[in-house]
């Protein structure tokens, strides 16, 4: 905040941060200081036009009604003033706008002389055709020799993460603190976390200087007493700053959450990437080899007739194409591990309503269970309306909304969450249609098949799977392409290859999240299903609970009913 003040020579302000660490709250003391110390043009942006609109409301808005100050600066929002809007704030000489980086016009208007950016990691690679949204808004501060930028964000990915390579260009300080015994300054490092065996709630930090073991509610001390060193000397026109949740002061994230939480994810490459963003606030660098499909056969399993004992769950996701439905069911257990348990290639032209009743029919159909419990149902399903007989896909969603078959469109791009917060329902069908990251879902998918023991995020197979599924699961790999100069990560496949197989089980993993959304607790329901007894584990005895199968519904279906 020192650096984003008019007597700073800083023109660039870089924040790195873990999650939670007041980069944003930052941003919004340096709002509020523009208004009533600073006037001039503002333009904050976030990495949606939607997103802008739920911080102007949940953060902006509060901000302007707690502080007399800029309450009495900022006009009043009156129906037939367009000086206060949801993204316009208007006050003596000066305005700030708010957009997302998805909105070329946001980004491409009037000269702005402070610009905000928060967590540009998130933001798309282009905007609207127009470019890359970092450099468009940067541009608009072009004419003010006293201009102030500032960008935060937690990482993503090495070397396609913005604030990163921001935060290379700038003097890179990082925050030294004093250890309490021997008063060595040093930066907080993950390694030097340490806890006693199977004790990880009791996490310590170890000095490396002295070798003490430094306790969470002794960091208050350390952070008051701590400096922030710059490592380089940057272009010297750029302020940097990371800092990592090993900071948090004590009463908000302690050593031990960290410890508790990673001990939790360390297994599972798709949640430790969020970890290391999140926690550390540093970027996560992938393995970039190509799975081999064929290797995977080997760990096909026989699991026999019956649903697994671990699986709580089943969703199933649909790929539609010229002249057939591939469907893949899933069943889900603790912490995301999964089995493949059934497969089905359903010919037919789906134009025709032939093909579209098999489906029906196998979405109906119910799983027999090891445990003693009714029969499993599908939970959720996602089916792929953006390529073939879009149409017919919306009608079939659209009358079986209530069993939760929910009509899916892919998009890739970095940010783009696995499922969203609603759906849209500007499409011919007027269905809800969810967009779904499909990036998201095959990094972690690609990652998860790396994993070679059962446990969180492991993906089992049953005997029935052949060397060309397996393929199919294995077609695409990221590549990179440079667009203006900015790398760009892509899934690709050879055009010779096909893909089904991934793309069911991406939307698979899709529909487990839209029920994740909705409230499910994978864990919750993995906890609750193995109190049921085994079905080959004989009669129960009479202090046993049994759970007694209630009665299945029968679903009637007639032209005259």
């Amino acid at each position: 905040m020192d650096c984003l003040s008019p007597g700073s020579p800083a023109e660039r302000v870089v924040v790195m941060f873990g999650s939670q660490l007041g980069k944003t709250e930052a941003g919004l003391n340096w709002v509020g200081y523009v208004i009533h110390h600073a006037p001039g043009p503002m333009l904050m942006v976030q990495p949606t036009v939607e997103m802008a609109k739920r911080y102007s409301k949940q953060r902006v808005g509060p901000l302007i009604e707690s502080s007399p100050a800029i309450r009495e600066r900022v006009k009043p929002a009156r129906s037939r003033d367009s000086g206060n809007t949801v993204l316009s704030k208007e006050f003596p000489g000066g305005i700030l706008l708010m957009t997302g980086a998805n909105s070329a016009v946001g980004l491409s208007s009037a000269p702005i002389r402070y610009l905000f950016m928060d967590e540009v990691d998130r933001f798309p690679g282009d905007a609207d055709g127009e470019g890359d949204p970092v450099a468009l808004a940067i541009q608009r501060t072009a004419n003010f020799s006293n201009r102030k930028v500032l960008l935060t964000s937690t990482p993503t990915i090495k070397g396609f993460s913005r604030i990163e390579a921001a935060y290379a260009e700038s003097d890179q300080r990082r925050f030294w603190v004093p250890c309490p015994e021997c008063g060595e300054f040093q930066i907080l490092e993950w390694a030097q976390v340490r806890w006693p065996q199977g004790e990880r709630e009791k996490a310590f930090y170890l000095c490396p200087h002295c070798g003490a073991e430094i306790a969470d509610y002794q960091k208050g001390a350390m952070l008051e007493n701590g400096q922030w060193r710059a490592s380089a000397e940057g272009d010297g026109r750029t302020a940097g700053f990371h800092l990592s949740s090993l900071y948090s002061p004590h009463g908000w994230t302690g050593w031990g959450d960290i410890a508790v939480e990673h001990g939790q994810v360390h297994k599972d490459p798709p949640r430790l990437k969020v970890w290391v963003n999140t926690k550390l606030g540093e970027t996560w660098e992938e393995d970039a080899d190509r799975i081999d499909g064929e290797g995977l056969l080997a760990r096909r399993e026989d699991w026999g007739a019956l649903l697994p004992l671990e699986v709580a769950v089943l969703t199933a996701g649909v790929d539609v194409q010229d002249d057939r439905l591939e469907v893949e069911i899933v069943g889900w257990g603790r912490d995301e591990e999964s089995w493949s348990i059934d497969y089905k290639v359903l010919w037919g032209d789906p134009a025709s309503p032939a093909v579209w009743q098999d489906l029906d029919n196998l979405l109906l159909h119910r799983w027999p269970h090891s445990r003693q419990v009714p029969d499993m149902a599908i939970r959720a399903v996602a089916l792929d309306t953006g390529g073939h007989h879009t149409l017919k896909a919306y009608a079939f969603c659209r009358a079986r909304q209530g069993r939760r078959v929910w009509a899916i469109k892919g998009r890739g791009g970095m940010g783009v969450p696995i499922w969203p917060r609603r759906p849209s329902r500007s499409n011919k069908g007027k269905v809800p249609l969810f967009i779904v990251g499909v990036d998201a879902c095959k990094e972690a998918i690609i990652s998860r098949l790396r994993l070679t023991e059962p446990g969180p995020g492991f993906l089992h197979f049953p005997m029935d799977r052949d060397a060309e599924w397996f393929s199919q699961l294995t077609a695409e790999s990221v590549v990179t392409r440079y667009h203006k100069g900015r790398p760009i990560r892509e899934w690709k496949k050879k055009d010779a290859d096909r893909n089904e197989a991934l793309d069911c089980r991406v939307y698979a993993m899709a529909a487990l999240q839209g029920l994740v959304s909705m409230g499910l607790r994978l864990n919750r329901d993995v906890a609750r299903l193995a109190e049921a007894p085994l079905k080959n584990a004989g009669p129960a005895s009479a202090s046993a609970t049994t759970i007694k199968p209630k009665p299945q519904r029968r679903v009637i279906r007639s032209n005259w009913m």
